[in-house]
């Protein structure tokens, strides 16, 4: 059984950044594991994307970001995500210190912490596995929004 210490294993190879070539490396590795390590490495990603979609990260600012007034600017749902996937990529003692304190997410809304390539690993090291197209869905929604237990009153999706 694929376990959270695998996973963080694994995500130890990015060297803290989700770059195209630090998850291309990762994506190389899982490639060589099983059909069950895919599948379990989507499915502990997703719970750990899930855990983070929070209102109260979600309102945080993009750091050195600012409107034409100066204002900071909001990140989009996409933003959110993406920076969600930066925590991850840090690795387990980034990500546990997040879910305890908030106010540690604030570095990872900047642009240089954009981890969308994470999101593809799996389905990149399934079909260099099996040389099938991925059709698995995860068992948490992690688009921005969708933990309704870190968006309280917001109406489920």
């Amino acid at each position: 059984m694929f376990g959270w210490d695998e996973f963080w294993e694994l995500i130890d190879l990015l060297g803290g950044r989700a770059d195209d070539d630090a998850c291309e490396r990762l994506t190389d590795v899982l490639a060589t594991r099983s059909k069950a390590a895919v599948v379990g490495f989507a499915d502990l990603l997703a719970e750990a994307l899930y855990r983070l979609d929070r209102a109260d990260l979600a309102a945080l600012p993009y750091i050195d970001v600012t409107d034409r007034d100066g204002l900071p600017v909001p990140m989009s749902a996409d933003g959110f995500l993406y920076a969600r996937c930066g925590v991850v990529a840090a690795g387990r003692e980034a990500y546990t210190h997040v879910l305890a304190d908030p106010s540690g997410f604030c570095s990872y809304t900047a642009a240089e912490y954009d981890g969308e390539p994470l999101l593809y690993v799996a389905e990149d090291a399934w079909e260099q596995l099996t040389g099938r197209p991925w059709e698995h869905e995860e068992p948490y929604d992690y688009e921005t929004g969708s933990n309704p237990e870190g968006w309280p009153g917001l109406a489920p999706r």
